[in-house]
């Protein structure tokens, strides 16, 4: 009788064993170099960059119904919501792409973000008001909800690869906004009309760590985490979200 491990075929089985252990090792060795990239491209990037909001050509924010405020992620700039803003066009609807500094932590730049929606909303006497925030940017909306003051003002947030449980890769850069990514920025339920959006294959921010209890919850498949803004799936959906259907945000 042969013993465990000394049988026919069992160095064929140790062989495969042993192979799908290194393939998948591989795997995530690979997704890590991805993620060391990006964070050392980004870190490059937001050297060069500013901390001011940059307001979107258009409609003026002054004569506005329809406010959209996008909020970047970790390191990226208003150019990441090019094809997004891109699809947000139509009568009375003002597109501004907020910028921060990501040095700051979290707590800060959502106080920062309330204070510049409530700016906005009051110059442009908006009926509609929504936010969109991409990984980094979706967490510091929910930094900027828990201000009381948005009550009432923001009516839809819509959130894209937001590590609102947290993200593991964050240790990698504990610095700034990024220290707090960590745990992330998790309301206790959503405080106004809330959709999350992820992809399965996002290899930064999981899925489950994207969502938020009370949120509309959208999947995808195929796209990666910063891919996610130029998908035409992703460029429908905010804008479906967007669009001004209450009445009295058609309103002259």
């Amino acid at each position: 009788m042969d013993t465990p491990g000394t049988g026919p075929g069992a160095g064929t089985r140790g062989w495969v064993v042993g192979t799908s252990s290194l393939r998948r090792h591989l795997r995530e060795l690979h997704a890590a170099l991805r993620v060391l990239v990006c964070v050392l491209v980004t870190l490059l990037l937001a050297s060069v960059r500013t901390g001011r909001p940059d307001e979107e050509h258009g409609t003026p924010v002054a004569s506005a119904r329809t406010l959209v405020v996008l909020v970047h992620g970790f390191g990226a700039g208003s150019d990441c919501w090019d094809a997004v803003a891109g699809g947000l066009g139509g009568p009375a609807v003002a597109v501004v792409r907020h910028r921060y500094r990501w040095t700051r932590r979290v707590d800060g730049l959502g106080a920062e973000l309330a204070d510049r929606v409530l700016d906005l909303a009051a110059h442009s006497g908006a009926r509609t008001v929504t936010l969109v925030g991409h990984s980094l940017g979706g967490v510091v909306v929910a930094a900027a909800l828990a201000d009381p003051r948005l009550a009432g003002v923001v009516t839809h947030v819509v959130t894209v690869a937001a590590p609102l449980h947290g993200t593991g890769w964050a240790r990698l850069f504990p610095v700034g906004a990024v220290r707090d990514l960590r745990r992330g920025r998790l309301p206790d339920t959503a405080p106004v009309p809330w959709t999350t959006l992820a992809s399965r294959t996002d290899a930064v921010v999981t899925p489950a760590a994207a969502t938020t209890s009370g949120a509309d919850a959208v999947l995808l498949d195929g796209v990666g985490h910063c891919g996610l803004l130029r998908d035409p799936r992703v460029v429908a959906r905010i804008a479906e979200l967007a669009a001004p259907t209450d009445a009295l945000a058609l309103a002259a």
